[in-house]
């Protein structure tokens, strides 16, 4: 995996670009030919709009990082039961409705709610 610095006009300052290796042979269908550019300084408010690097929804770039733990310091988490593997963990927040399981990659939408004793809990859906 080859990383470079680059200028981003979204978020005004020099960010970590990181370029994923292609895959060594052809595969399946769905297999990308070439490599992917994950920003290793994604935040939550780069998912809303277009990423300048790539030119793809904000978001796009945030689930690139979550699913390549290349940083996952950058999500604030949200303690919740994943939909799709049923488990409780710390989902990684990709924007204010959407979090990606760290352990099976599903994103899960998600919304919490204060309850009356002050209390809060975190539901999800897919």
């Amino acid at each position: 995996m080859n990383t470079d610095i680059a200028y981003c006009s979204g978020c005004g300052h020099q960010v970590r670009l990181a370029f994923t290796d292609p895959p060594p042979h052809d595969g399946q269908a769905n297999l990308k030919d070439g490599a992917e550019v994950v920003c290793l300084d994604f935040k939550e408010a780069c998912s809303g709009g277009k990423c300048p690097a790539t030119g793809r929804p904000g978001v796009v770039m945030g689930v690139r990082l979550a699913k390549s733990h290349l940083n996952d310091e950058a999500f604030k988490t949200v303690h919740a039961r994943c939909e799709g593997c049923a488990q409780i963990q710390d989902l990684e927040v990709l924007t204010e409705e959407l979090a990606i399981c760290p352990g099976c990659n599903t994103t899960n939408r998600w919304v919490t709610l204060k309850l009356a004793d002050d209390t809060e809990i975190t539901l999800t859906s897919r």
